[in-house]
């Protein structure tokens, strides 16, 4: 009887087992143990096979039942990224910075990335300009295992504005 790889790999998800089984008279069934290796990533389920063999030539016995697939399915919940506040964010024109926050819900296991990128919405009069009311910014955000919470800043560019002038204006990100 040995395991075979199929997206599952040996020492990596599970420890491969290559054994006789020897049955006594009498004898009916036997058990193996495999090993699973746990890890705390999240990734797809994943095969492999328990095959049994002839213990002298090493032939595959014949038969419906002489091989079975076993599927590791994946326990670890990398969560959903979504945005803090969601209807909008607002941020004082005399902050250098306006954050904003991401929320990992419903699971933080394994290192999950985010990428992000500002961006101009439309051309009306409340629609914020890169270069003129925020730097136009891009990255990657990286939730760690466990982490649930991570800030993007937007420097803002100050203005001067006259007495009771209010800046109103939106991007995207």
């Amino acid at each position: 009887m040995v395991t075979e790889d199929q997206e599952a790999i040996a020492g990596d998800d599970y420890e491969a087992v290559d054994e006789v089984l020897k049955f006594d008279k009498g004898e009916r069934e036997k058990y193996i143990e495999v090993t699973i290796n746990d890890d705390d990533n999240w990734e797809p389920d994943e095969d492999f096979f328990v095959q049994l063999k002839d213990p002298n030539t090493g032939e595959n016995l014949l038969g419906r039942d002489t091989r079975t697939r076993v599927t590791i399915i994946d326990d670890d919940k990398p969560g959903q990224i979504g945005f803090e506040e969601t209807k909008g964010i607002k941020a004082l024109a005399s902050e250098e910075f306006c954050d904003i926050v991401l929320l990992r819900k419903n699971g933080s296991d394994g290192i999950v990335t985010i990428d992000y990128k500002t961006v101009e919405l439309d051309k009306d009069d409340h629609t914020a300009t890169p270069g003129v009311d925020y730097e136009e910014s891009s990255g990657t955000i990286t939730f760690e295992q466990g982490v649930a919470t991570q800030t993007i800043k937007i420097r803002i560019i100050a203005k001067d504005l006259k007495p009771n002038e209010q800046r109103d204006e939106s991007f995207g990100i």
